[in-house]
């Protein structure tokens, strides 16, 4: 049986202050300080409410206390978790924009990544030959002028997923992998040459969450190398 990747998310309307006061008391010492220096209210909820749910959901995975979690940053900057002191064996990442957080939880040997994004952001489709390989923007532009936003945002939270599941963040250029027609299923990945990835051994999927409102949902993508089924009943 493949391993689970477990989906959790966690919207950000009506949090009052007593629940960000319960989610702030699973944070560190020095997670509960960097919280005090965000100028905006909106990036301090973000933050908080983003490193509890990641601290809940690998307590609860590890069958741990939160307090005994901690996090090492790699070379790009993407953590692991680590228990006492030493490496945990799980793997996870996560997300947060505009009134969600995300977090993906597997196994140790996969590399997984999540993004989400808020489908209400302001894009300037122009951007998209800038970061896009030209399959992407031909698939883009081929979509109706009201749908390409929504296209756009399609292939970011793919291109956000992967360059997260290695590790390599903004480091990896965008347009050197490509995702051609992300409306079939199961979605394909395709690489340029000089890139040393394997198509086959990926597997991406995407979702979009809410009430189907520009205001109101969110894109979100996960990628992950190696094998898993996705479980989304942590999903608000």
């Amino acid at each position: 049986m493949a391993p689970v990747i477990r989906v959790v998310t966690r919207r950000l309307d009506g949090l009052g202050e007593a629940d960000l006061d319960a989610e702030r008391a699973l944070l560190s010492a020095a997670e509960r300080h960097r919280a005090t220096r965000f100028v905006f209210e909106t990036g301090r909820v973000e933050y908080i409410t983003a490193h509890a749910l990641v601290r809940a959901s690998l307590a609860e995975a590890l069958d741990v206390t939160p307090d005994r979690l901690s996090f090492v940053d790699g070379a790009y900057g993407k953590p692991a978790a680590w228990v006492d002191g030493g490496p945990a064996p799980i793997s996870f990442n996560l997300s947060h924009t505009r009134g969600m957080v995300a977090v993906a939880i597997g196994s140790a040997e996969l590399d997984l990544g999540i993004d989400v994004e808020d489908g209400a952001r302001r894009i300037e489709l122009s951007i998209a030959d800038s970061y896009f390989a030209p399959p992407e923007v031909a698939w883009m532009l081929a979509r109706p002028e009201a749908d390409q936003r929504a296209a756009f945002l399609t292939l970011w939270t793919l291109k956000e997923a992967y360059i997260k599941a290695i590790g390599l963040g903004m480091s990896q250029e965008l347009d050197r992998f490509w995702f051609a027609d992300p409306d079939r299923e199961p979605v394909r990945v395709a690489f340029a040459a000089d890139l040393d990835d394997d198509p086959a051994v990926w597997r991406f999927e995407r979702r979009m969450l809410g009430d189907g409102t520009a205001a109101g949902h969110h894109h979100i993508a996960l990628a992950w190398r190696g094998a898993g089924e996705l479980d989304w009943s942590g999903v608000a």
